[in-house]
C-alpha cells in the first residue's frame, strides 16, 4: 500500500460481502469491519498487501476477496481459507475393567478404531460417542469392555480424520506379587526415553523423564525408587500393602502415540503366600 492505495479485504458468505480489513488515506479504516473480525486483523507490514488473522475459528472459512485500487490500477485476487483442528492427543485409561480411550478439539469429525491383541475369544463390547461443541469442534470418547487374560494383552485405539491421526495403546499386565520390604521391577517396554512418567493410582506422580533432561523422582517416591532401565521399566522397593499396593502405569509419549504399561501390584503381608497362586 502507499499514499493512494486503497484496500478492501472483504469475506463472501451467504452471497454477501462482509467486510473484514480495509486500508485507505495511509492507516487502517476499520469503522465498518465486521464485529466477529474485531481486533483480529492486520496488513502485513512493508509493501505487502496480504491480511494477518489473528486466533482462526472454524467460521472463518471460505472465500476471501482482495481488492486493490491506485490511481493507476484497480486489482482483485482471491483466497480460500479451509480451517482444521487436528488430532493433538488421545489419552486411554482403564478403569474397572473398561478401557476407554478420549481425544477432543477436532474438526473434521473424527473416527474412532480399535485393536486387541491376542484377539479375544469373546466379542468384545465396542461403544463410541461423538460430541460436537458450541464451537463446532469434535469430542470423541470410546469404550472397549477388557477380557480377563493371565498374558499382557495390548489394546490400541485411533482416532482419525481425513488430515491427521494419533494413537494410544494400553498394555494390561498380568497381576504382580510381592512381599513388604522388598524390591520389585515393575515392567515398561520403551523404545526411547525421551518422554516418560510412572504414576500410581492414576493421578500420584512417581517420576517424569523428558527428552535432554534428568529424570526427576517426586519427593514422597526417593525412598522406594532404586532405577529407571534403559527400557523404562521401574525397580522399586516396596513397604507395606497400605502404601505399595495398587496400580503403576508406565506412559511413553512419542510424535503421534502414546503408550501405556497398566500394571496391578499386590503385596503378600504373608510371605509364606507368594508362593500360592493368586
Amino acid at each position: 500500500p502507499n499514499s493512494d492505495t486503497i484496500l478492501h479485504w472483504v469475506k463472501q458468505w451467504d452471497g454477501e460481502d462482509v467486510q473484514v480489513h480495509s486500508w485507505y488515506r495511509d492507516q487502517d479504516q476499520l469503522v465498518y469491519q465486521d464485529p466477529l473480525y474485531e481486533g483480529r486483523t492486520s496488513l502485513i507490514s512493508g509493501s505487502d498487501a496480504s491480511l494477518r488473522l489473528a486466533r482462526v475459528n472454524l467460521q472463518d472459512q471460505g472465500r476471501y476477496l482482495c481488492l486493490a485500487s491506485t490511481s493507476e490500477d484497480d486489482r482483485m485476487t482471491s483466497v480460500t481459507l479451509t480451517v482444521r483442528a487436528p488430532v493433538s492427543k488421545v489419552d486411554i485409561v482403564l478403569v474397572n475393567n473398561i478401557v476407554t480411550c478420549k481425544s477432543g478439539g477436532i474438526y473434521p469429525r473424527p473416527e474412532l478404531t480399535w485393536s486387541v491383541s491376542p484377539r479375544p475369544a469373546t466379542v468384545a463390547q465396542d461403544t463410541t460417542e461423538v460430541h460436537e461443541d458450541d464451537r463446532g469442534l469434535y469430542d470423541i470418547s470410546g469404550s472397549l469392555r477388557t477380557v480377563y487374560s493371565d498374558t499382557v494383552s495390548v489394546y490400541s485405539c485411533s482416532v482419525h480424520n481425513e488430515h491427521s491421526a494419533r494413537k494410544a495403546t494400553i498394555r494390561l499386565h498380568s497381576l504382580m506379587q510381592s512381599v513388604p520390604k522388598s524390591e520389585v521391577v515393575l515392567p515398561c517396554y520403551a523404545s526411547g526415553l525421551d518422554d516418560i512418567t510412572w504414576t500410581f493410582n492414576h493421578n500420584q506422580t512417581i517420576l517424569r523423564r523428558q527428552a535432554g533432561q534428568e529424570e526427576v523422582v517426586e519427593t514422597e517416591w526417593q525412598q522406594h525408587v532404586r532405577d529407571l532401565s534403559e527400557s523404562g521399566s521401574l525397580r522399586l522397593y516396596v513397604t507395606s500393602s497400605a502404601q505399595s499396593e495398587g496400580t503403576y502405569r508406565c506412559t511413553l509419549r512419542y510424535a503421534d502415540e502414546e503408550e501405556v504399561t497398566h500394571i496391578e501390584l499386590k503385596i503378600l503381608e504373608n510371605p509364606m503366600a507368594a508362593d500360592k497362586p493368586p
